[in-house]
């Protein structure tokens, strides 16, 4: 069985708050390889090197956010090191692509360092958008063959309530950072005659007080902001009540979107940018998405009226994407990188009937 390192864990500390992605992709790993990091990372990149003797391959999310963390600089000098040891021990690495850029941070000259050595060193990069592969092929077009798409799994949809009252045109949720474009959608709303009078419905936690009070500016009777953490079963029950679940972000930095994935199993509407993963599922009954916002305007209203998507198509498409389905296509992937272990050649997991 492959021995396998996994970054980044869950840190159990922050209870369930945090990016359950992590958590499901873990999961999904050991259910079918050896994690050999079992417990929280506590030494930051140095825990990369005390494993490295017990671990075939690392798979790497969101390392190229080291820059941005506490002694940034030290940990990323620290994993280049680490990258070239590798590299001589001949030790595999599988790297997540899941974001162009680091939301909603500066650039800088050594995050563009990490993401041009993870283009280079890594054996096998996913990517959950098939912007990712545009994306390579663009900036690092030697590299680009080791690209896959990989949709963004789901779980089962939530359950509705059948005939529920609909108290909300549009239903945004999720941290309110600013990258979300949260503010310049209610700016634009403010000032459109057709929007202005739309029941909006924002959810989530904002850390950023100025921010937060540059929205609250527009809070009104029908303009509603609940500066609180939610549970997805919670938000679930603001999507039933809603016509529109609404993505509002810029799409410098986006691929994929886990709270896109989450919304779809929510059963309501989905409007977002014509981006990454939203452009992916465009063809899909349940998103329509837009190039500006006066495009997104044309959407709502003539939307006025339409009915929830079918939720047996919402079914279908959650149970054709599960965790499980992409838990045996990574571990296929990650057994593609050892062809002198297996005497068998395997079909690839989605071509088997």
């Amino acid at each position: 069985m492959l021995k396998i390192y996994f970054h980044p864990k869950v840190d159990h500390r922050k209870g369930e708050s945090q990016n359950p992605y992590k958590r499901d992709f873990e999961k999904t790993l050991s259910d079918r390889v050896t994690i050999v990091n079992r417990s929280f990372n506590q030494r930051g990149v140095l825990d990369l090197f005390a494993h490295l003797f017990r671990t075939d391959v690392y798979v790497l999310n969101w390392i190229e956010n080291l820059p941005a963390f506490r002694f940034g600089q030290i940990q990323s000098i620290f994993f280049i090191l680490f990258l070239q040891l590798s590299r001589i021990l001949d030790k595999k690495i599988l790297w997540v692509l899941h974001n162009k850029y680091t939301h909603g941070r500066q650039k800088n000259r050594l995050t563009d360092l990490l993401f041009s050595l993870m283009m280079k060193h890594a054996d096998r990069i996913i990517t959950h958008s098939e912007a990712g592969i545009d994306f390579a092929r663009a900036r690092y077009p030697k590299y680009a063959h080791k690209v896959k798409y990989l949709i963004h799994p789901l779980k089962p949809p939530f359950a509705q309530k059948a005939g529920a009252e609909i108290k909300h045109d549009i239903l945004i949720w999720g941290a309110m950072d600013k990258y979300k474009g949260i503010l310049p959608f209610l700016q634009f709303m403010h000032q459109s005659k057709a929007l202005s009078g739309l029941r909006v419905l924002i959810v989530g936690k904002c850390t950023d007080p100025a921010y937060k009070k540059e929205l609250e500016a527009f809070v009104s009777d029908r303009v509603v902001l609940k500066d609180e953490f939610y549970d997805l079963e919670t938000i679930a029950a603001f999507a039933n009540q809603s016509r529109y679940i609404l993505f509002a972000y810029k799409p410098d930095s986006v691929l994929s979107s886990g709270s896109l994935m989450d919304s779809i199993r929510m059963g309501t509407r989905i409007i977002g940018p014509d981006h990454g993963a939203f452009r992916d599922l465009k063809d899909q009954d349940f998103i329509e998405t837009y190039q500006d916002f006066a495009e997104m305007e044309e959407i709502i209203q003539a939307g006025a009226g339409q009915a929830p998507p079918d939720p047996k198509m919402i079914e279908d498409f959650c149970r054709s994407n599960t965790w499980a389905e992409f838990g045996d296509r990574i571990t296929y992937e990650l057994e593609k990188l050892f062809p002198e272990r297996t005497s068998v050649k395997r079909k690839e997991p989605w071509q088997i009937l």
